[in-house]
């Protein structure tokens, strides 16, 4: 078992996916938040446990939008993900149909699933449509699961087929056997890996692990304690016991790494030529904001002497947006009801705003 560059473990290799992911080649494709199984650990926000589907952050109207989404990052290839993908077939098909069609066939899709739905009829339509590697996530830490043995048998179907079949579960303190106990059945029917979350916990999971006795690391972090420790058990224990690959991915990983490498991949596209690229990959810009833009637009250009080039009116935000340098500038000179920002976003397509200092 060795430390990788990206705060995680890793016994042999790391998956195709998870290659590309750390380096934030993958564009993150939730085709729908339906899903046959309720596990209490389950992060997923209340605003995505529906038929909805987004790539990355943008909401997926049609086709189109995954492959612009695609473009702006830069992707080198797909995380297919839900809820259960399976759960909505035919979309999640076409959905990579036209990735490998837009693309070519170097274009890496993974996928995630429970393996409930994954019976050969919808296996065979996954391979066909291009599918590079599938991820099977079995109801194991139910012991009563009305599920599992069904998982069990569709995943032996998976290896009919000629692509990556691995495992990916969240570290469940408490569950240490069953995870060992997957991991051999992965190991004697030929996969190719198994991957173990960091547990983490969200404002959706966070009563139903603290009913179970789960607490946070710290108040600093969303990690579940112990579960990295039993994660490092797995490894070492798969590393001696099974031919396995295995990756344990960190809490620190997803935050650290792997969303700030997908955003300074997508900043350098999307950002105005007035907008400073920062070291995390947002965007920081100045804005100026009053009730009637057109006005504020026409004093800044004839009055103030501002160049047009250097401004930008966001209708939708009701804002005219500058660089850093003109906004402090006009601060210190305009007066009235103007009021001047200093605002960092995310270059992603909802924009969330990061951090606004006031310059007047």
């Amino acid at each position: 078992m060795r430390k990788t560059p990206y705060y995680s473990y890793v016994v042999g290799e790391l998956p195709k996916g998870c290659q590309y992911c750390v380096r934030g080649e993958k564009l993150v494709l939730f085709v729908t938040g339906v899903c046959p199984r309720n596990c209490f650990y389950c992060p997923l926000s209340s605003w995505r446990r529906k038929d909805v589907a987004y790539a990355n952050e943008r909401p997926i109207t049609k086709i189109e939008d995954i492959i612009e989404e695609a473009k702006i990052q830069e992707a080198k290839g797909a995380g297919v993900t839900g809820g259960d993908p399976l759960a909505r077939l035919t979309r999640t098909v076409d959905y990579i149909r036209a990735l490998k069609e837009e693309f070519g066939s170097k274009f890496h899709i993974h996928l995630y699933t429970t393996g409930i739905l994954a019976d050969k009829k919808a296996l065979s339509m996954l391979y066909d449509a291009g599918l590079d590697e599938i991820r099977f996530h079995p109801d194991l830490f139910e012991p009563s699961s009305k599920f599992l043995n069904r998982e069990i048998e569709n995943l032996k179907n998976a290896f009919d087929f000629n692509w990556d079949v691995g495992g990916e579960v969240p570290a469940v303190p408490g569950f240490e056997d069953r995870i060992k106990w997957f991991a051999g059945i992965l190991d004697k029917w030929g996969g190719k890996f198994l991957n173990i979350n960091e547990l983490e916990y969200s404002e959706t999971n966070l009563r139903n692990l603290l009913n179970r006795g789960y607490k946070p690391v710290s108040n600093e972090s969303s990690a579940i304690k112990g579960s990295l420790e039993l994660g490092l058990r797995i490894l070492e224990w798969g590393e001696r016991n099974t031919s396995l690959n295995y990756h344990l991915c960190t809490a620190k990983l997803k935050d650290a790494v792997q969303l700030r490498n997908r955003l300074r991949r997508m900043a350098k596209n999307v950002a105005k030529p007035y907008m400073e690229i920062t070291e995390d990959g947002t965007l920081r810009f100045g804005i100026a904001e009053y009730e009637d833009l057109e006005e504020l637009y026409k004093f800044l250009i004839e009055e103030a002497e501002v160049p047009r080039e250097w401004l930008y009116i966001n209708w939708e935000k009701k804002r005219i947006e500058m660089p850093i340098e003109v906004a402090e500038e006009l601060a210190e000179v305009v007066e009235g009801d103007v009021k001047f920002y200093i605002v960092e976003e995310y270059p992603t397509w909802d924009r969330i705003e990061v951090e606004r200092i006031p310059l007047n």
